[in-house]
C-alpha cells in the first residue's frame, strides 16, 4: 500500500505535506529543425491518434505510418520527419523543447502482464535514435532528466506500481529514491490527473486521484529533473472526491504547485522548491478556501 505519514495541521492552514511514494539549470534549448519534412501532405488537426505533446505545450509529436512526424503546437503543421525505429509504435513521453522522444513497441493500456517493453530515445536534434533498451515488465516512461541522460518511468505491478529511474547509457535501472534518503522505495497507487513543470522546467510536478484511500484521496509527485529524486505530497478531502476534471494543478513562478477543489473551492500550496534540497523534514502544505490563481 501507499504509505502515509499523518499530516500535522499548523494554526488553521499551514502543514506539512505527507511523505508518500515515488541548483536551478537552464531549460532545454528549443531545437532547431533543419531537416525537411518527407512528406508535404498536412496532418489533420482532428486526428489525435498517437499525438503527444511534451507536458508545457513546447513540442508535439505523432506517428504517421513509417514515419515519427514533428508538429507545430498550434496548427499542427508538419515541421519535420523521420522514419519510424522498427517496431516502435508508441509514443510515451516529449521532453520540454522536443529534443528527446521515448518510444516503445506497445499499444493501448498498459499491463502487469506485459512481459518486455522495447525503448527507443529519439534525439530530434541529431536526427537519429540514441538508445535502445529492452526492458522487463510494462514500462512506461514519463519524463527526462534536464540533461536527457535519464529517463523516469512508471513500472506496472498488477494493483500497483513503482516509479522508476533508466540510465539510458547502460540501461541500469531502479526504485527512484525519495527526496529523504532514508526512506525506502514504495508501492503506489492512484490515476494520473495531470503533470506541470515549473518555470525553467527542472521540477515536474503530477496531481493524481488515488480513490481507494479515503484519508488522502489525492496526492502530488515531484520530481526533481536534476537529481532525480522525488517526494509525494498527500493531500486530505476534499481533494480527489469531487468528479473527474473537477481536481486541478498549476505552478506559480514562485514553485509553489497550487491543486484546487474546484466543487468545494478549496486549495492546496505545496513548496516544491523544498524538494530540491535531500531533508527528512516534510515539505510545507498551505490550505485555503478560494479558487485556482
Amino acid at each position: 500500500m501507499k504509505r502515509h505519514v499523518p499530516i500535522l495541521f499548523v494554526p488553521l492552514v499551514l502543514a506539512f505535506a505527507a511523505v508518500g511514494c515515488g541548483s536551478n539549470a537552464p531549460p532545454p534549448a528549443t531545437v532547431s529543425i533543419t531537416q525537411s519534412p518527407t512528406s508535404a501532405t498536412p496532418f489533420p488537426a482532428t486526428d489525435k491518434t498517437n499525438r503527444v505533446a511534451a507536458l508545457d505545450d513546447s513540442a508535439v509529436f505523432s506517428i504517421r505510418g513509417d514515419e515519427l512526424v514533428r508538429l507545430e503546437p498550434q496548427t499542427y503543421a508538419v515541421l519535420s520527419a523521420w522514419p519510424r525505429e522498427k517496431g516502435m509504435v508508441s509514443i510515451s513521453a516529449v521532453s520540454p523543447g522536443g529534443r528527446w522522444v521515448a518510444l516503445t513497441d506497445h499499444t493501448g493500456s498498459y499491463s502487469a502482464e506485459q512481459r518486455q517493453t522495447q525503448l527507443t530515445v529519439f534525439d530530434a536534434e541529431a536526427g537519429s535514435a540514441t538508445s535502445h533498451l529492452a526492458l522487463s515488465g510494462d514500462v512506461r516512461p514519463e519524463a527526462f532528466s534536464v540533461d536527457g541522460r535519464l529517463v523516469f518511468a512508471l513500472d506496472d505491478r498488477g494493483d500497483h506500481y513503482r516509479v522508476q529511474t533508466i540510465r539510458l547509457a547502460t540501461g541500469e535501472r531502479y526504485d527512484t529514491s525519495d527526496r529523504d534518503k532514508t526512506l525506502e522505495p514504495e508501492d503506489m497507487h492512484g490515476v494520473t490527473v495531470r503533470g506541470v513543470y515549473n518555470a525553467n522546467r527542472t521540477v515536474l510536478a503530477t496531481l493524481y486521484r488515488n480513490p481507494g484511500d479515503d484519508n488522502e484521496p489525492a496526492f502530488v509527485h515531484i520530481l526533481d529533473l536534476i537529481h532525480g529524486w522525488s517526494y509525494c505530497a498527500d493531500l486530505p478531502p476534499p481533494f480527489g472526491t469531487g468528479t473527474p476534471g473537477s481536481d486541478q494543478i498549476e505552478i506559480t513562478a514562485a514553485d509553489t504547485a497550487v491543486v484546487t477543489a474546484t466543487e468545494a473551492s478549496r486549495v492546496a500550496e505545496i513548496h516544491i522548491v523544498e524538494v530540491l534540497t535531500p531533508s527528512a523534514t516534510p515539505i510545507t502544505v498551505k490550505y485555503r478556501d478560494g479558487a485556482l490563481g
